[in-house]
């Protein structure tokens, strides 16, 4: 089969097409199809070596962590799912015409969603709800901090802060302004004309994929009880003297399995696909030089033919 994968850190020219091994099925899992598959800032940052002290890669590696697809096998022990089944999920090793993912992770296609909809969805909206509800705890009529609105993690937390009730005000670029009304948030903040300083203090919950003086201006923000929950950093450091009740949490990726929560929100329409671009297989280092801009509306998609 074809995947993309790289054989040295570096630029997005590392990324190159080759024929690969399929991957052999084992218990829990199930074989797929790759039809499309998300781009997520993790993606970039592994390839570009910037993480290598923290998660060494085996190289040659291939990335991707979200996919839609058909099955084409399932293990034995797989009784939900069948060959024929239209999927998406969190998953390994994407960036490929076939790839397994753990049964448990898999999720029947709505169907009003196409599969390059199906794949914007599942890594961006899992981090939101794991950093929103399984460690933040938001609850309804609380007031919600989204940093970064725009991208694949912000456009789904607003969408999920929504449904829980929450009043939102997410930060996002001028160009960004009118989605992030479109999807639902209460206040916007340009952040290049308004700085964050000059916000109220008062927000129960704020969800942090910045870092830096962001985060540390974000603290501030907060109310006495309130909880920062950071994607990117630890700057705890900066601010620690003056933790009072509040609550300061770095979570390192997705807490606990929330599949089933976030796939429910997906079929009720409470979090829907937002996309900033599609591209061909081919062009996946296009795809990882628009992700690494930060310039982006939403997800990016590859889609394979």
């Amino acid at each position: 089969m074809k995947a993309i994968q790289f054989s040295q850190y570096g630029a997005a020219d590392v990324l190159q097409i080759q024929d690969v091994d399929q991957p052999k099925i084992q218990a829990g899992q199930v074989l797929v199809q790759v039809k499309a598959f998300g781009i997520n800032p993790i993606d970039w940052k592994l390839r570009s070596g910037a993480m290598k002290a923290f998660i060494p890669l085996p190289l040659p590696f291939i990335l991707g962590s979200e996919l839609s697809g058909i099955v084409t096998e399932v293990a034995n022990d797989v009784k939900h799912l069948k060959v024929g089944d239209k999927v998406y999920g969190r998953t390994q090793h994407a960036y490929a015409e076939y790839a397994l993912i753990d049964a448990d992770n898999a999720q029947i296609i709505p169907e009003f969603l196409n599969f390059r909809e199906a794949a914007s969805l599942p890594s961006g909206s899992q981090v939101a709800y794991s950093a929103l509800k399984t460690v933040g705890n938001i609850q309804n009529n609380q007031k919600v901090l989204i940093h970064a609105g725009a991208g694949g993690v912000g456009t789904a937390a607003i969408q999920i802060a929504k449904s829980f009730g929450a009043h939102v005000t997410t930060t996002v670029s001028t160009r960004n302004v009118e989605l992030a009304k479109q999807l639902g948030a209460d206040e916007v903040v340009d952040y290049s004309k308004t700085a964050l300083t000059t916000l109220t203090k008062d927000f129960d919950l704020i969800l942090d994929s910045i870092g830096g003086q962001t985060q540390i201006d974000s603290w501030d923000l907060l109310k006495s009880d309130g909880t920062l929950v950071s994607l990117v950093s630890d700057e705890s450091a900066q601010f620690q003297s003056a933790m009072q009740n509040r609550t300061f949490n770095f979570m390192r990726g997705v807490q606990k399995n929330s599949t089933n929560e976030v796939h429910q929100l997906i079929e009720a329409g409470k979090i829907k696909a937002v996309i900033d671009q599609v591209y061909d297989f081919q062009n996946v280092a296009d795809a990882h030089v628009k992700s690494e801009s930060g310039r982006l509306s939403g997800k990016l998609v590859v889609i394979i033919s």
